[in-house]
């Protein structure tokens, strides 16, 4: 079960993509693989995981397996630093060059600067 903040941030990062022409999916099944918020551009049909981190936990899994059911990029999305900052470490440590050029890593208020994360 998810948390009401993770809701809550899976609902803006959805309504960002919307807003700027993409297909948001919250909690889509890609291949047997649920995604925090699956993002495609339409026109190029580039498919974006968006994973929302609160912990450091899932996250090299989420990774890897996002890009194993077809996704083109992984976007790494915490709403706190210390968290994007263990996941980065975690992610350099244990993950290929080719996979780290597929994902990017964002406080939420880089990726959606009015957001409200506290």
């Amino acid at each position: 079960m998810k948390s009401a903040k993770h809701r809550t941030f899976q609902r803006l990062v959805s309504s960002y993509f919307k807003r700027i022409g993409w297909l948001a999916t919250i909690e889509h099944c890609l291949n047997g693989k649920k995604i925090d918020v699956l993002a495609q551009n339409m026109e190029t049909k580039f498919i974006i995981a968006n994973e929302i981190e609160l912990t450091p936990r899932h996250c090299l899994t989420n990774i890897e397996r996002d890009l194993e059911v077809g996704c083109n990029g992984v976007a790494i999305i915490c709403p706190k630093l210390s968290v994007l900052e263990a996941i980065k470490r975690k992610a350099k440590t244990s993950l290929s060059r080719d996979i780290l050029n597929k994902v990017r890593f964002q406080l939420i208020t880089e990726f959606i600067p009015s957001s409200n994360t506290e």
